[in-house]
């Protein structure tokens, strides 16, 4: 997956400091970051001290900043999906964690309760209010991803709808978790919603931290109860049909959980009533 990075080791702790050399300078535009032209990234001694930088994070010794990286002849703008197969993957990791960052940046510039400037906090990664201390820390949507298995050993895939998005492979049952409720019944609100199945025998997979939608994905198996015909909610799924191990997958890359748990299905390492 994206934040398998290994031998790398990611350092998320808060400890700012001022960039140098060669550390790693990431700019964007909404959904697009800004990189040289031969597709690499920036440094601060390529745009040196005339800027002001904002420090995100590390990876082993590099540290990663964000500034506004001006138009110019050698740079070019790319969408940040990108970074799902960009090589090495320790650096395309880093972008999509930066722009999961300066997007939470970009849509809290002025606070929320009071309309003053809000800044960078000294003491933890946060914004805060210097008028009224209004704190407002990253943006991290808690999410299900599910694999739902029939009696007959398949698994459900499905296609979203042309409204959410770009996406248009093979996918699972997908959601976001409401106010109120635990990640457990989030699996069983969503299949219903989505399939109209019903499921039981949760069992967890693993999280994926997904910086795409500002999510942490958890991944769940679990099998279908009862004899439901599949019914699709249609402003959600394109379709959901039940795929065997040796059907073909149109599957892009393994950055995602997704991906990855469809692999452990087509690999035979899950099983209904496993």
């Amino acid at each position: 997956m994206i934040q398998n990075i290994e031998p790398h080791e990611f350092h998320n702790d808060w400890s700012p400091r001022r960039p140098s050399g060669d550390d790693i300078v990431f700019g964007y535009d909404r959904r697009n970051a800004i990189l040289r032209s031969d597709q690499t990234f920036f440094r601060w001694k390529d745009l040196g001290s005339a800027h002001e930088y904002v420090y995100l994070f590390s990876i082993d010794d590099t540290a990663f900043f964000l500034t506004e990286i001006p138009v110019m002849d050698q740079a070019i703008s790319l969408n940040i999906n990108f970074t799902r197969t960009y090589e090495p993957r320790w650096l395309g990791y880093a972008c999509a964690v930066g722009w999961h960052l300066y997007s939470w940046m970009r849509i809290n510039r002025y606070c929320g309760a009071c309309g003053h400037q809000m800044m960078m906090d000294g003491k933890e990664r946060a914004l805060r209010c210097p008028h009224c201390g209004n704190l407002i820390y990253p943006r991290i949507n808690p999410a299900v991803i599910v694999g739902i298995l029939n009696p007959d050993n398949q698994l459900l895939i499905t296609q979203y709808a042309i409204r959410h998005g770009e996406y248009r492979h093979d996918a699972l049952v997908a959601g976001y978790c409401e106010i109120g409720e635990d990640i457990e019944d989030c699996v069983r609100r969503e299949v219903r919603e989505e399939t109209g199945l019903s499921v039981g025998n949760l069992r967890y997979y693993k999280s994926q931290p997904w910086p795409f939608s500002e999510s942490l994905l958890f991944g769940f198996f679990c099998d279908q109860e009862g004899g439901e015909l599949i019914k699709l909610d249609r402003r959600e799924l394109k379709s959901a049909v039940w795929k065997n191990p040796d059907d073909s997958f149109d599957v892009p890359g393994n950055a995602s959980l997704t991906a990855e748990m469809i692999q452990m299905f087509r690999d035979g390492k899950v099983k209904f009533g496993g």
